[in-house]
């Protein structure tokens, strides 16, 4: 049996676009996953609250790429959904904003 050779990858014409297929894939993964969990849980407003500033924006941006990968697949459903928990996170945000 032959060890590992990264050469052999390196050298895959096509290795980018798995690469890239790969890295896809896992993005969907990961917002179909957390679009799974925000549907069963919710964002609990008393969690929003005692989240940093810093975190509650990448929380929205997260938010945001989840949004525009479901507008992109017409699941416009999921966006209503996203788009009330974005809400609550904008609310807060305020919130904060008036206390820095």
């Amino acid at each position: 049996m032959s060890g590992f050779n990264i050469d052999d990858y390196l050298n895959d014409p096509d290795f980018e676009n798995k690469l890239e297929n790969y890295r896809e894939k896992m993005i969907f993964e990961a917002i179909e996953h957390n679009f799974k969990n925000i549907k069963e849980n919710g964002l609990s407003s008393w969690h929003l609250r005692e989240m940093t500033h810093t975190n509650l924006v990448g929380l929205k941006e997260t938010l945001i790429f989840m949004t525009k990968h479901f507008i992109d697949n017409e699941e416009y459903e999921k966006c209503g959904m996203l788009k009330k928990e974005l809400e609550k996170i904008e609310e807060i945000l305020q919130r904060v904003e008036k206390d820095i």
